[in-house]
């Protein structure tokens, strides 16, 4: 079952975006608004949700699942703005954060970092 209080905390065109995505019984373990999108971390996978995904076939819903080959990286921010850079397997896709999101953002990747890192 999904976490019911982050869901209801998500916007809801994030949360239409992700409903046919999900599997029934994955829960949303953290959520990061950026700037034109959102990030969504589950137990199983990282879930970027661009504003009008409705309207991007192709770029509006991008997940990767948290495995090893998973890269998640970030550069400061400069002028109010950082940078994460998401790539796994040749395909690559850039999400920009305020500084005011930055440090959501930061928790999200070391959770992220953890899980997959964890000595099983």
């Amino acid at each position: 079952m999904r976490d019911a209080k982050l869901m209801d905390v998500l916007p809801e065109a994030t949360r239409a975006a992700l409903a046919p995505v999900l599997d029934p019984c994955e829960q949303v373990t953290r959520f990061v608004p950026a700037i034109g999108c959102s990030l969504v971390l589950t137990e199983r996978r990282l879930v970027l949700v661009r504003e009008g995904a409705g309207f991007r076939p192709r770029s509006g819903v991008q997940s990767w699942p948290l495995d090893r080959a998973l890269s998640v990286r970030t550069t400061p921010v400069h002028h109010t703005t950082g940078r994460i850079v998401i790539e796994r397997a040749g395909r690559s896709a850039s999400v920009f954060v305020s500084a005011a999101q930055s440090k959501a953002a930061d928790a999200m990747i070391a959770e992220l970092r953890h899980r997959i890192y964890a000595e099983d």
